[in-house]
């Protein structure tokens, strides 16, 4: 079950790695969604540029001198954060040092753990370090983990969207795993298949179905149909409601099978 947590537009992020590439380009996109961030990076004079962007296109940025890749350095991030915006909600982790993600880890979980609240940290990788594996599993169920595995064709000075989209996504509802399509452009299918599994699910079902109606066995199909019903409806709405844009945009993109799908689930 993924843990509840706040919306983006509500959140404080702790950024690491975020002067520049990814962690710039999530920084952005986050505050302008609302959600304050806060910059680490060893860079001062890039990071304070970009923060004084952030926050002079309207959005909040505190910026954070330092290397998280020193557990000390990752405490005072935390601290620096806490004492800035109250609190911290999520963590992501671009600077590409695979010691960030570890301390990061601990902090975020002896940050968040301490206020009794939920977090996310999202980091870029196939797998996630046994060690912030390690921490994560001491802290509980306080901070959720979220690895994005880029494609095989990124590259660092061309920061891809569905990168940026897929980080902040993980922010709020963390999913374990995801990965980006080549070309960075979008989430690869089953990614994207997991973010709606309720959908996915549903439609699985009635293509079930649908297959035992056109094989000739109208009779289990019809049989099973209130079964199914009752099984899919909740999940379909379920999916709408969690993305009610993206449901809109479906429904006007494919009207006859919206139409197709509400028939059957009356």
């Amino acid at each position: 079950m993924r843990p509840k947590l706040k919306p983006l537009a509500e959140q404080v992020m702790v950024i690491t790695g975020g002067n520049s590439g990814i962690g710039l380009a999530v920084a952005r996109k986050a505050a302008s969604a609302g959600a304050a961030v806060v910059l680490a990076a060893r860079d001062e004079a890039s990071l304070r540029r970009a923060c004084d962007e952030i926050n002079a296109a309207g959005g909040r940025a505190h910026p954070v001198i330092g290397d998280a890749a020193s557990g000390e350095e990752a405490e005072r991030v935390a601290r620096a954060a806490t004492a800035r915006f109250g609190r911290f909600d999520s963590w992501v982790d671009a600077s590409g040092d695979p010691r960030t993600l570890v301390h990061a880890a601990e902090a975020a979980v002896r940050h968040v753990q301490s206020r009794k609240g939920v977090g996310a940290l999202v980091g870029f990788g196939s797998v996630i370090a046994e060690a912030a594996r390690a921490e994560l599993k001491r802290g509980g169920h306080a901070i959720s983990a979220t690895m994005i595995k880029l494609p095989a064709d990124w590259r660092p000075d061309k920061v891809a969207e569905g990168v940026v989209d897929a980080a902040l996504f993980a922010a709020a509802r963390p999913m374990g795993h995801m990965a980006v399509a080549p070309g960075g452009r979008r989430l690869t299918l089953l990614t994207e298949a997991q973010k709606h599994r309720g959908l996915v699910l549903g439609v699985g079902l009635l293509a079930l179905a649908a297959t035992a109606a056109w094989l000739g066995r109208e009779r289990i199909a019809t049989a099973a149909k209130p079964q199914i019903r009752r099984a899919v409806a909740p999940l379909i709405l379920a999916a709408a409601k969690r993305r009610p844009v993206q449901a809109v945009e479906l429904m006007v993109r494919h009207p006859r099978q919206a139409l197709k799908l509400a028939r059957a689930l009356r």
